[in-house]
């Protein structure tokens, strides 16, 4: 395949007026929907005493939010961790395009922050709140939970999530400053530093974030546990990240940037969100399979209300959403190409991920505690899904446009592509090869 002349140079982008609307405006919007949602929710459901009726619109409000700081917060934790995988492995296609994933992590902080501020409030101000674990003698009298005071106990829990997710900005930060460095550097020392660091955040994340993903999410059902539970989260939030990569390159070529990107480096990153869509499909069913096949009480609770109840729209959402879409509408090699389908589909995998997470953490996160008797083990009555509100789709306005506005004025603090990489012109030049 022939090549016009390659021209390396500066390009600086620039977040115009309409951009800052969109971002400011998404987040208004969002801010006035969640509230107006917090205050017209008042669910009707018969047998539940007024405390327990005002315990759940607390549940649901910090339900919503923690569903929307979990799902940005790992899809930029997977950003850095794209970065890092094909810096380790010297690949050279993804130079041209590393500063989108590398801003995309500057909202790791942020996020960090809103989930350890979902964690504060439920445990010390909603005693307990999303938590069952956490609440006051649950952990006492609990037969299932006691095996698990060691883990579950609320220093420990801070403990964990404060520096884990402290060590991952710190990684994070490095990579991006050294990768910023080879601008006005060049040279191979800042290639070698980020290497190592690179290879640092790989291990440590790989080994933390299946005890994060326990703590923030699988611990809200307590009584229940998975061993492809970090995995399959894991595919959620990689999956994601390459979406939003995948959707950024496209508009940033839109409006003429990125130069020296072709349709070959968006053939590559379209394949991704692909086979990482199949690759979330088996650890999905997989998880589902073995949970059916092996019928244990503890475990198959899992999904009883989300296949059999209120929930069970949502679960056959996302197999329509994370698979069936990506299987039969991108599959072809035009599809991956196409701006349009692939903001289509961008959307359509978006929107599943994100109700893969909310169907994780809703059902149990808005289950209210009772007394423990051979009837109810498990000392959790389940409530019956009220449906997405306005609260659902403000919460998610006001996160998207907050990731839009941290990741729109991170793009603009360094070239768009590294252009004293030196991989620069090995990318510059890739070519899938059919």
């Amino acid at each position: 395949m022939e090549h016009n002349h390659i021209e390396i140079r500066e390009e600086k982008y620039i977040v115009t007026a309409g951009n800052r609307k969109w971002a400011f405006g998404l987040m208004i919007l969002g801010a006035l929907l969640a509230i107006i949602g917090y205050f017209t929710y008042h669910p009707q459901i018969e047998g539940l005493t007024h405390e327990q009726l005002h315990d759940l619109e607390s549940k649901h409000l910090w339900s919503n939010i923690l569903i929307n700081g979990y799902f940005t917060f790992i899809i930029s934790a997977c950003a850095i961790l794209f970065v890092a995988v094909h810096q380790v492995a010297n690949a050279s296609w993804f130079v041209a395009i590393r500063r989108i994933p590398e801003a995309m992590s500057t909202y790791m902080p942020i996020g960090a922050c809103v989930v350890l501020l979902v964690t504060l409030v439920s445990f010390y101000y909603l005693h307990g709140g999303l938590w069952h674990w956490a609440h006051p003698g649950v952990m006492e009298t609990d037969p299932i939970l006691m095996k698990k005071t060691w883990y579950l106990s609320k220093p420990f829990y801070f403990i964990r999530i404060i520096l884990f997710t402290s060590i991952w900005v710190f990684i994070a930060h490095k990579i991006r400053n050294f990768s910023r460095n080879e601008d006005s550097i060049g040279g191979l020392s800042n290639f070698d530093n980020a290497y190592r660091y690179a290879a640092a955040y790989i291990l440590i994340f790989a080994f933390t974030f299946s005890m994060y993903a326990w703590d923030i999410v699988m611990s809200i059902d307590a009584h229940w546990y998975s061993t492809i539970f970090t995995i399959y989260n894991f595919a959620t939030g990689w999956v994601s990240a390459i979406t939003i990569i995948y959707l950024l390159v496209h508009y940033l070529r839109s409006k003429g940037y990125l130069n020296i990107v072709t349709d070959e480096h968006q053939h590559d990153l379209g394949k991704f969100m692909f086979a990482f869509s199949i690759f979330w499909t088996y650890m999905w069913v997989s998880q589902f399979l073995l949970i059916w096949y092996a019928n244990i009480p503890e475990e198959v609770i899992y999904y009883q209300d989300r296949l059999f109840g209120s929930y069970k729209g949502y679960f056959y959402f996302n197999i329509f959403c994370n698979f069936i879409c990506p299987f039969f509408l991108f599959m072809m090699r035009d599809a991956k190409r196409n701006r349009k389908m692939g903001y289509i589909m961008g959307a359509i995998i978006l929107i599943g991920h994100w109700n893969d997470v909310y169907l994780m953490v809703m059902p149990g996160a808005t289950s209210l505690p009772v007394e423990i008797s051979h009837a109810n083990p498990t000392g959790v009555m389940p409530i019956p899904s009220q449906g997405l509100g306005f609260m659902e789709f403000g919460f998610v306005a006001l996160f998207a446009g907050l990731f839009l506005y941290v990741v729109q004025n991170a793009l603009t603090k360094a070239n768009l592509y590294p252009t004293r990489h030196p991989f620069i012109y090995e990318s510059a030049l890739h070519d899938v090869g059919v």
